[in-house]
């Protein structure tokens, strides 16, 4: 039983990250995961849409990434998938690293493209440098319009197509690591999230009791696994979207990211729930009753910790990587006695 905790939070994935993120604009038909820091939106997975104005820049991973020509990006784009589809506005800069890359509407910076292939709509309007890589010469519609430079490199020659991180990229996950708020936490979030602890709480108890006293007996350690997976995984995964080849990798990646994300969170919920009860020693009648009040108890003070003004998001954050940590280094113990 404790073997299929992974599939029962791969099943149930998507719809708990809707929910956490419910109450905001719906950027994202399919997105498995959605991070708002101050500066940027994160999005991951498989068919992304973005059909509304997102007021900061833009960090997109997935299958299918479209933003429609309704849609306006106030800051930078950053996006990487298999295909990509640029028919609104980006006000700032704009980095695709695809197979299939179609641009048909206005981008007020500059363009880079690494694809396979490269297509310039009549719509196309340019105000900065268009910089490619690719296989073969873009197609570029001749109504496209290009005032700045336009440069092209072509893998056949042999050049070195990686190049350093955008900055504005790296700024965002520093902001993240020192405690900008990553991911909000609404009502309706919290009670899926407690469902979700509740139904691993009773379907595979000893797994549950193994990670809570995993985060018990070394919070330490689990705080600092949890963080070098967190900020860890995803750097892995950006830089592996850098190569056509990579791009699978990194979906996957973040795929794999977005599961232990929220299967951090649902032991957060377990482990800061049982910390309170043990530590005020609370009674709630039988084994049932206590572990209903554990859950009960760890969601709202997660709820009302993320919530809080200044250290809300020091507080999310480590609560998080607890989680995480918990979970890797009972899984760690589970291998070794194996």
């Amino acid at each position: 039983m404790r073997r299929s905790c992974p599939a029962l939070f791969s099943g149930l994935f998507s719809l708990a990250l809707l929910a956490i993120s419910f109450g905001g604009p719906a950027y994202a038909n399919e997105a498995a995961v959605r991070w708002q820091s101050d500066d940027a939106l994160y999005l991951a997975g498989a068919e992304i849409l973005v059909k509304e104005a997102v007021e900061s820049d833009l960090r997109a991973s997935g299958e299918s990434i479209v933003i429609a020509d309704d849609a306006k990006i106030d800051g930078s784009a950053w996006l990487a998938g298999r295909r990509v589809v640029v028919d609104g506005r980006v006000d700032g800069d704009l980095d695709i690293r695809a197979q299939s890359v179609l641009l048909n509407g206005p981008i007020n910076g500059d363009v880079s493209v690494w694809a396979v292939d490269v297509t310039l709509g009549p719509d196309t309007q340019i105000d900065g440098d268009f910089v490619y890589y690719s296989n073969a010469p873009a197609d570029i519609s001749a109504e496209a319009g290009i005032d700045g430079e336009t440069e092209a490199h072509f893998f056949s020659e042999g050049e070195d197509i990686s190049r350093a991180m955008p900055h504005d990229w790296r700024d965002g996950w520093e902001e993240r690591r020192h405690g900008g708020r990553t991911l909000e936490l609404t009502l309706p979030g919290v009670v899926v999230l407690a469902l979700l602890a509740g139904l691993v709480s009773f379907v595979a108890p000893r797994w549950s009791e193994s990670v809570q006293l995993a985060a018990r007996g070394s919070p330490a350690l689990a705080v600092f696994y949890g963080l070098v997976w967190m900020l860890g995984l995803p750097l892995v995964g950006i830089f592996a979207a850098f190569t056509i080849v990579g791009i699978p990798f990194a979906f996957l990646l973040m795929v794999l990211y977005g599961v232990v994300f929220l299967a951090g969170m649902v032991t957060a919920v377990l482990v800061i729930g049982r910390f309170i009860v043990s530590l005020f020693n609370m009674q709630f009648g039988d084994g049932s009753g206590q572990q209903l009040a554990v859950i009960a108890i760890g969601s709202v003070v997660l709820w009302a910790g993320a919530a809080a003004p200044l250290l809300g998001g020091f507080f999310w954050f480590a609560s998080i990587a607890l989680g995480i940590g918990a979970i890797l280094i009972a899984g760690r113990v589970q291998y070794e006695t194996l």
